[in-house]
């Protein structure tokens, strides 16, 4: 099931690896929970065969909305370390 592979988020190390081999991320403060969350939906989607970029925002969005603030602190937490990495 999708939601099992996106809580706990990544690890910070693989979030910047990832986003600093697309586009190098020159700002940090940039970087906020719901495009980390969307990163780890994006990486299970096109693990399972889905490349579909709607359905992969559609499939965000309603994952988020429905995740509980303790699993959205994890990627609050997360981005916050970013920020100051």
């Amino acid at each position: 099931m999708l939601v099992n592979n996106i809580h706990p988020p990544p690890e910070i190390d693989e979030v910047l690896d990832s986003f600093n081999s697309k586009k190098p991320m020159r700002d940090h403060n940039k970087c906020h929970a719901y495009k980390i969350f969307r990163h780890s939906v994006a990486k299970e989607c096109k693990r399972i065969g889905e490349f579909n970029a709607i359905f992969i925002g559609q499939a965000t969005n309603h994952l988020w909305k429905t995740s509980t603030i303790q699993e959205k602190s994890e990627y609050f937490n997360l981005a916050q370390r970013i920020k100051s990495h």
